[in-house]
Formats: structure tokens, sequence, C-alpha cells
């Protein structure tokens, strides 16, 4: 049996873990940065435990246009792209069509949560800011690529990603973009998020919104709290 298997019991076990990871490091003018809502939940108790601000990313998936189970690329709220190029390139998709339909996803989808959740008010700047990206596993790196092109491009002092598991070719990938990458587990051979997590329920944008100044707050939950509907 694998013993990385189940290895987290739930995400407040995989935050106790990160957290000493984490403290390992110079924190001062750091910004905690959720970038889906399942690891926002993660996001908030390492803003809390450490006492730093916390902002969420909006990133929507750019689908194939014969498979729309399939991401090709993602979108940002600052507009930047991230394009897989192997699928593009395997499906035989132009880069025009991906950026036409990031365009439009932009409009379709992340201006929506933007007005919905935020008001439509930018986040705070990343100027000359510490960017601390978290999730609660990488399996591609997608998603983790696009915020750090988004951080970057808005003038933070550096970019790094803290998660309780990602692989190894994951974090190397990564490393070629941001600073650094924190993590408890970096197995060779990943399997899932869920394989590392005994209980890991998921969550939407709705149930995380305590979380963020601003939000609408009718929706309650707490870390590692299942969700009953």
């Amino acid at each position: 049996m694998d013993k990385l298997k189940d290895y987290f019991e739930n995400r407040e076990d995989a935050l106790k873990q990160l957290v000493q990871e984490i403290k390992k490091i110079d924190l001062s003018n750091t910004l905690i940065l959720a970038i889906s809502p399942d690891g926002a939940v993660l996001a908030d108790g390492i803003s809390k435990h450490f006492n730093l601000p916390l902002e969420y990313l909006f990133l929507a998936p750019i689908k194939a246009p014969e498979n729309p189970d399939c991401a090709i690329g993602l979108v940002s709220e600052f507009k930047d792209v991230v394009i897989d190029e192997n699928l593009i390139e395997a499906f035989g998709i132009s880069e025009d069509y991906v950026y036409e339909q990031a365009s439009i996803v932009y409009q379709e989808q992340v201006l929506q949560s933007l007005e919905r959740f935020r008001e439509g008010k930018a986040l705070q700047s990343f100027l000359g800011k510490n960017i601390l990206i978290v999730d609660e596993g990488i399996e591609t790196g997608f998603s983790s690529e696009v915020a750090i092109k988004t951080c970057v491009n808005n003038g933070c002092k550096s970019a790094s990603i803290a998660t309780p598991v990602l692989s190894q070719d994951v974090e190397n990938y990564l490393l070629k973009f941001c600073d650094c990458v924190y993590s408890v587990l970096s197995p060779e051979y990943f399997v899932s998020t869920n394989y590392y997590y005994k209980d890991l329920p998921t969550y939407d944008l709705d149930q995380i919104s305590k979380y963020f100044v601003g939000w609408d707050q009718n929706q309650q939950i707490k870390l590692g709290e299942k969700d009953e509907n």
C-alpha cells in the first residue's frame, strides 16, 4: 500500500503541516493569494495563522472546441492568458482561436464573478509585495502558472507557491517562473489531489465568501466542514 495515500486527514491536518514549512521563511510584506474555491479554505487558514492579508484571484478555463471537459488555457481577471501548447498542437487549434475564446470567457465568466463577489472592485495592488499563492494541491500547475504571470505582470517583488502536495515534475516546472515552492509532499509519481487526503469536501465561490472582505456573507463554513447540500 502506498504510504502517501490519505496522508492528510483533511484540510486542517494539511494546514498544520504546511504551516511548519511556511514558518521557516520571511513573511514580511506578504500577501496570501487564493486561486480556487477549495484552495481558498487553506489560504484563509494560512492568512489567519500568520496574520497576513488574503485576496482571491479569479481565473476561468478556456475549453477545447470539441471537448468542453478539456481546458486548453486559462485567463485571469487581469486578462493574463496561459495556453497549453501541447494540447492546442495535438488538437490543431490556433493561438488566435484561444485568445478569441479567452476574451469571451473573460467577459462571460470572469467579469460576472468579479461583479457578483467583489462588486467589480480590483484586487489590492501587488506592486512591491511578496505574493504567496496557496492551493490545496497542484496537479498540472496550470492555474499556478497563470497566477504567477499575473503577479509578475503587476509588479510583485516575488511570487511563490505554497501547497501541501504537488509532483516533483510540476514543482520543477513552476520554479522556472516563480521564486520558491513550499510543500509537504512532492512525490515523483503524482496521482491526484484527492488521493493524498482522507477527507476533502469541495466548495464553491458562495461558500468561501466569508473569507474575503467585501464578499457576500450569506454562506458560512468552517475549515474542514463538509457541504451537506
